[in-house]
C-alpha cells in the first residue's frame, strides 16, 4: 500500500510538472511571436519606408537575426509542448537544424549589435573621417562577415559540441567553449562596453539646446538589456561548464530561464525603438512608422546644428 502511494504520488508531481513546464513553453512561444512580430515590423520599415543608409544597414541585420532566432526558438518550444503529452518525435537531423538555425540567429545578433555601438561611436570619435574617407561599401562587406561569422560559431557549437560532448567535457568541446568565452566576454562585451560610454559621455555632455540623436538612446537602452538579460545567463553557461558554478535548479528549469532572458533580448529591441522615437506630446506617440522614421533619420541629418564646445562635433551624413 505504501508503494502504491507513493507511485501514486510521483506520478502525480511528475504530471504536475509537465503540465508547469507545458505552460512555461507555451508562454515563450507566445513571446516569441510577439517579438516576430516587432522585428517583421522594423525590418518592413527599414525595407520599404524609410530610406537606407550606412548604418540603418546594421539594424536592419539585427531584426533579420533576432527574427530567425526567435521563430526556431518558437518551433523548439512548441515541439518541446508536443513531447510533454506524448508526441514523440525522433528525427534527429530536423532538431540539430533547428539548434543550429536558433544559435545562428543569435550569434550573428550578438555581433550585429557589437558592430551597431562600435560603428556609432567611431561616427563620434572620427567625423571627417566617416564622413569623408568611410569606403562606401563597408557595411555590406562588414554584414556578409558577420553572418558567416554567425554561422561557424553555431556548426562549431553544434558539431564539435553537442550536447552529450558538453556533458563529458571533452577537449574539442572545451576548446569550443573556450573560443566562445574570449570572443563573448574579451571582444564583444568590452566593444559594446566602451563604445556605449562614448555615448553616454555625449549625451550628457550635450547642451540642451542641441539634444543628441535619438539614434544614441536606442544604441545605448539596447545594448543594456543585452548586458543585463544576456551576459550573465551566458556566463553562467560557462561557469557551469567548467564545474564553477553549481547549478540547484534541473537542467530544463535553467534552460527555460536562460530562454526567457534571450527572447526577452531579442524582442525588446523594435520596442525601444518606437518609445524612444515616439512623440511625447502626442497621447499614443504617434505611427510606429513615424516614431522609427524619427529615431533613423537622425542618422542621416546628425545635429547639423553641432554639440557645444564640450563635445565633439559629428554634423555628418
Amino acid at each position: 500500500m505504501a508503494a502504491s502511494g507513493n507511485s501514486s504520488s510521483n506520478s502525480t508531481g511528475s504530471s504536475n510538472l509537465t503540465v508547469i513546464y507545458s505552460v512555461v513553453a507555451s508562454f515563450a512561444a507566445l513571446l516569441c511571436l510577439l517579438g516576430m512580430l516587432g522585428n517583421a515590423l522594423v525590418i518592413w520599415i527599414l525595407s520599404f519606408k524609410i530610406k537606407r543608409n550606412k548604418y540603418t544597414v546594421y539594424i536592419l541585420n539585427l531584426a533579420v537575426a533576432d527574427f530567425i532566432y526567435l521563430l526556431f526558438v518558437a518551433v523548439v518550444m512548441l515541439l518541446m509542448v508536443a513531447t510533454m503529452f506524448g508526441y514523440k518525435y525522433n528525427s534527429k537531423v530536423t532538431i540539430l537544424a533547428l539548434e543550429v538555425l536558433y544559435d545562428f540567429g543569435y550569434g550573428a545578433g550578438m555581433i550585429f549589435l557589437t558592430a551597431i555601438s562600435v560603428e556609432r561611436c567611431l561616427s563620434v570619435l572620427f567625423p571627417i573621417w566617416y564622413k569623408c574617407y568611410r569606403p562606401k561599401r563597408v557595411s555590406l562587406f562588414t554584414c556578409t562577415f558577420i553572418w558567416m561569422l554567425g554561422a561557424l560559431l553555431s556548426l562549431l557549437d553544434n558539431f564539435v559540441c553537442p550536447p552529450a560532448s558538453f556533458m563529458m567535457m571533452t577537449k574539442e568541446c572545451t576548446g569550443v567553449q573556450v573560443f566562445s568565452i574570449v570572443l563573448t566576454f574579451v571582444f564583444f562585451i568590452p566593444l559594446m562596453l566602451l563604445s556605449s560610454f562614448v555615448l553616454i559621455y555625449i549625451v550628457k555632455t550635450t547642451s540642451k539646446k542641441s539634444r543628441p540623436p535619438k539614434i544614441y538612446i536606442a544604441i545605448i537602452v539596447t545594448v543594456m538589456v543585452f548586458l543585463f538579460s544576456v551576459a550573465p545567463i551566458r556566463l553562467l553557461w560557462s561557469l557551469l561548464y567548467f564545474k564553477t558554478f553549481t547549478n540547484r535548479m534541473s537542467a530544463l528549469a535553467f534552460f527555460f530561464t536562460s530562454t526567457y532572458f534571450t527572447v526577452f533580448n531579442s524582442s525588446a529591441n523594435p520596442f525601444i525603438y518606437f518609445f524612444v522615437g515616439r512623440h511625447r506630446k502626442k497621447r499614443f506617440g504617434g505611427s510606429v512608422n513615424e516614431a522609427l522614421s524619427r529615431v533613423f533619420k537622425d542618422d542621416d541629418t546628425e545635429q547639423s546644428s553641432g554639440y557645444d564646445g564640450n563635445t565633439t562635433s559629428t554634423s555628418f551624413k
